[in-house]
């Protein structure tokens, strides 16, 4: 699946001179980049998704680092366009590292030792250095941030289709209102975002007042033309920045994808002119949330999804990027829950991994509706979707984890997220639902590849890593609703509240610590 439509956290778009071609598979595999980088999920995301996304993304989503996409929800996303990428060198992986041992399917996933590892990473990125803002605010926290960016572009580009784009007055300064007026969104009916990148970061300085993010998403977006009534599929790359005064208190987990007055969470409909008729206070200039002060259009292009076609893997053979804290933070996440272990939570990573690959291959994920975030499993589920409208069905067989690397631990506020370097392999091909005929891929060599997955738990969550079909909360067998909530105690179990859940899935070539 490593190269299909990938999510998330994930899903694909590289955008080339040549045809365009996107692949996906469970977790990956998807390039939302141009050049042949495959783009992260989410969820969730960078490439990360929402979340995506990710068969190769991620998440949701979503831009390089941990947390892609977020957990919460965090759905989300990742598509399209794939093109010509140079032929890469046999896989080397790279020896050393907090590395995990996994011999295959057959055997029993028993980790060895924590080893010593090495810091591989060239420079903060973007989205480390965000966390900066904590400082101001005690309550920020890039995960719930994320989701809340990955939701306000989602609503945002549907009021546009919808003609009620001044519902969202309160989030729009006038640049990013101006812009969006501008543009041919009307008719706009399914949006899903495949990559979101948390591009550069201004305003961090000691005397500055307001932070300003710059997001690039990557986005499918299906319109419904309002004079011929045809439906195209159209791929969009766009960066927004969003403004906020350093002061302001971030959103909680339960609020990052409700959409009211900044201030007093009174309904939009209470917001005229910017100005909240409940609470009184102007609200659309930044100083209670993030306002979209600029958007710039980097990719518009008419066209959708291509499954079929093969590329390369790229990545493979560089080192794994690895903070030189994680394992300090590893060891302070031990004392804080001494029923955590490592050892536990890899083997949460290998079911999460096969049961992936199982249902993607069906073509139904129920059964991992449980292990994915919101945005992360919008995505993948928006890739099935796909296959299936197109009759197709993309398999990955014999899936096979061989090793797992430790690149990243972190915490906030409200969250821990653990970041892995995964080692697999698969048969990876696609059928044709009509002819039963291959039409990608290779039923008999085996592909290799690499991806960094995010899990976020709770910092409120306590005991081991479960591998068991019971409900973490309530211990009835497990039955969740595609909403993510028990069916017997009605706990939403995929916001991480509970146990670790994947909420972004990063390609190897794009992901930066």
């Amino acid at each position: 699946m490593r190269r299909r439509a990938n999510v998330w956290l994930v899903i694909v778009a590289l955008v080339v001179a040549a045809p365009a071609v996107a692949f996906a598979r469970p977790g990956g595999g998807q390039s939302f980049s141009g050049g042949g980088s495959k783009s992260s999920g989410g969820g969730s995301s960078s490439r990360s998704s929402g979340g995506g996304s990710s068969s190769r993304s991620s998440g949701g989503g979503s831009s390089s680092g941990s947390g892609g996409g977020s957990p919460l929800g965090g759905l989300v996303v990742l598509i399209i366009c794939a093109g010509v990428v140079a032929v890469m060198k046999a896989m080397n992986r790279p020896t050393g590292g907090y590395t995990t041992g996994y011999p295959g399917n057959a055997r029993p996933y028993v980790p060895m030792p924590l080893q010593h590892y090495v810091q591989t990473k060239p420079e903060v990125p973007a989205r480390t250095r965000l966390r900066a803002l904590e400082s101001h605010d005690p309550a920020f926290s890039v995960i719930v941030f994320e989701d809340f960016v990955s939701a306000l572009y989602t609503e945002v580009m549907m009021a546009a289709g919808q003609g009620v784009l001044e519902r969202f007055a309160p989030y729009l300064g006038d640049g990013g209102r101006r812009i969006l007026t501008t543009r041919p969104l009307h008719g706009v009916s399914h949006v899903l975002v495949g990559a979101m990148k948390i591009d550069a970061v201004e305003g961090l300085e000691a005397n500055a007042t307001h932070v300003t993010v710059h997001v690039v998403f990557e986005s499918n977006l299906a319109r419904r033309d309002p004079a011929s009534g045809h439906e195209q599929a159209i791929y969009s790359m766009e960066k927004w920045s969003l403004r906020r005064a350093k002061n302001a208190k971030s959103r909680s987990p339960d609020k990052a994808r409700v959409f009211g007055c900044p201030s007093c969470s009174a309904p939009l409909e209470q917001i005229l002119a910017g100005k909240c008729k409940y609470c009184g206070n102007d609200v659309s200039t930044g100083a209670f949330d993030w306002v979209v002060v600029h958007v710039e259009i980097l990719q518009n292009l008419d066209r959708g999804p291509m499954l079929t076609g093969n590329t390369e893997e790229q990545g493979n053979e560089l080192p794994t990027v690895v903070d030189d804290r994680a394992r300090g933070r590893m060891d302070e996440l031990a004392r804080r829950d001494t029923a955590f272990s490592y050892s536990g939570f890899l083997a949460r990573v290998s079911h999460v991994f096969h049961t992936f690959h199982a249902t993607w291959s069906a073509r139904d994920l129920g059964a991992m509706r449980p292990y994915l975030s919101d945005a992360l499993f919008t995505t993948q589920t928006y890739w099935v979707s796909e296959y299936k409208r197109q009759r197709l069905r993309n398999v990955s067989e014999n899936a096979t984890v061989l090793s797992v690397e430790l690149a990243r631990v972190t915490s906030d506020t409200y969250f821990d997220a653990i970041t892995v370097r995964i080692y697999a392999s698969c048969l990876d091909y696609t059928l044709s639902d009509d002819s039963g005929a291959i039409v990608s891929g290779n039923r008999s060599q085996p592909r290799r590849y690499t991806e960094y997955w995010t899990f976020v738990r709770s910092r409120e969550a306590k005991g081991p890593a479960r591998v068991d079909q019971a409900c973490p909360r309530c211990g009835a067998p497990l039955a969740i609703n595609m909403s993510g909530n028990c069916t017997h105690c009605q706990a939403k179990v995929t916001s991480g509240s509970f146990d670790w859940v994947l909420s972004r899935i990063e390609q190897d070539e794009v992901y930066a610590g």
